[in-house]
């Protein structure tokens, strides 16, 4: 089967297109070019050939001006046998045409229907055997009511017309043979190379930046294209540790400060009177304080996912899935909603367990949170075709059509939304997490309420 779709791949390639073009353009050439030949080669022939008979002819009719009927006869008889004349045809005939002198056994019956010239077949000695032999005469009257005709066998020029029709056919067959080689020969070659950066290109998208394009030893475009694209993965890979590095050291140095800030503020209000207003002060301190980790967390996560240096794993989406509607159950309970799920078995995608995760987690974040008391959130997985299908719609506000785009974008909140507490970062890291997972990401009205759609697949 692999070879089977390899052997279609060559032959839907552009290069073996190419060949193909040009093979056929060129035997159209081929036939023109010898088609030409073809026609000067008999122009030539034909011309010296009628050249010869009418020399004859007007020979022949000289002589039979001077020349008695028998002395006549006698030298057709002996123009005929003449052995230094090569092809020679002549036949003289009575009024009711039977042969009087020469070498045709007949006269040709085709000549009634046509011209002075004609064009017959004698039956020619070879051998033990016969040969059917063009002919090309040209007859005349005598008098008397005799006739004559006067020809040449020209077999020979039929067959060297046959001879270059058969070199023509040859020639544009092995013309096309060769094309076809030649073109699923570099078709091959091409694919092979595609295929190669191919692999290479997805191992990167996948995270693994130190991959790099296979590099042959020889000097032409792929390898040089080849070898450009490797300095530029090699800049890409240093630019990418350093936005890491400073990520990670911007995440250390502001996470224990504030980790400090709030160990305070819990230790001050442990020291002061529940209700009193220092101690209102204090908790708002760290609320804020639990809302900035909040933002930095998701902003980190956000980096993380656009950088697409993750690990990467088989996940079970389909456990994934179960296991965070079970975590969110107690929740929607608590606000009195009721959260639905059909889940399809065995739902597997390569990616990031821990940001698919962190996906569902907004997702259902979200939807608890704009839900009002009494509604549902339902959570579709579904597979088909080899495509996964993760939905989850609630019945909250739901997001106009032309702000659906709008929302994605980091730290916007619409006017909808600012009664409610959150960073605004919800959905931008679904959009980003989405991105890096190769799914398409589909905003749609849920009559009423939202609904959000990740397709993963082709």
């Amino acid at each position: 089967m692999d070879q089977e779709k390899r052997f279609l791949g060559v032959l839907t390639s552009s290069p073996f297109r190419i060949a193909i073009v040009y093979s056929i353009l060129f035997s159209i050439g081929a036939v023109g070019l010898l088609g030409a030949v073809n026609f000067a080669v008999s122009r030539v022939i034909d011309g010296s050939t009628d050249n010869l008979i009418e020399a004859e002819v007007q020979g022949l009719r000289e002589q039979v001006l001077v020349l008695s009927r028998a002395d006549f006869i006698e030298l057709v008889e002996q123009r005929s046998q003449d052995q230094d004349v090569r092809g020679a045809v002549y036949l003289m005939v009575d009024p009711q045409l039977k042969p009087v002198a020469g070498n045709v056994p007949a006269w040709p019956t085709a000549a009634e229907d046509q011209g002075k010239w004609v064009q017959f077949k004698i039956s020619v000695p070879y051998g033990d055997a016969t040969r059917e032999h063009e002919v090309r005469a040209r007859r005349f009257p005598l008098p008397g009511g005799f006739r004559m005709l006067v020809g040449h066998d020209v077999q020979e020029r039929q067959d060297v017309k046959t001879v270059m029709m058969r070199g023509l056919i040859a020639a544009v067959a092995a013309t096309l043979l060769l094309g076809l080689g030649g073109g699923i020969w570099l078709g091959r070659r091409i694919l092979a190379q595609a295929g190669a950066i191919s692999a290479v290109a997805t191992r990167i998208m996948q995270g693994d930046l130190s991959q790099r394009l296979p590099v042959r030893d020889a000097e032409d475009e792929i390898n040089k294209l080849a070898l450009e694209i490797n300095r530029m993965l090699e800049k890409i890979e240093q630019l990418t540790l350093g936005m890491r590095t400073v990520l990670d050291s911007a995440a250390h140095d502001l996470r224990t400060p504030l980790n400090r800030l709030q160990a305070t503020a819990e230790a001050a209000m442990s020291q002061l009177a529940a209700g009193s207003q220092e101690r209102r002060v204090v908790e708002s301190v760290s609320t804020e304080v639990d809302r900035m980790r909040s933002t930095l967390d998701a902003l980190l996560r956000i980096a993380l996912a656009e950088t697409g240096t993750v690990a990467r794993e088989r996940v079970d989406l389909s456990a994934l899935v179960e296991s965070m509607v079970e975590l969110y159950e107690p929740v929607s309970e608590e606000r009195g909603l009721r959260l639905q799920s059909t889940v399809a078995t065995g739902a597997q995608i390569q990616g990031s367990r821990q940001l698919l995760a962190q996906l569902l987690a907004n997702l259902l974040d979200n939807a608890v949170k704009f839900t009002p008391a009494g509604g549902c959130i339902q959570v579709v997985l579904h597979t088909a075709n080899g495509i996964v299908e993760l939905m989850v719609a609630d019945n909250g506000p739901g997001i106009a059509a032309d702000k659906r785009e709008i929302v994605l974008g980091r730290r916007v909140r619409l006017d909808e939304a600012r009664n409610f507490p959150g960073s605004g970062l919800g959905l931008s890291l679904v959009a980003a997490v989405a991105k890096l997972h190769g799914a398409r990401l589909i905003l749609d009205d849920a009559g009423p309420g939202l609904r959000v759609t990740l397709r993963f697949g082709p």
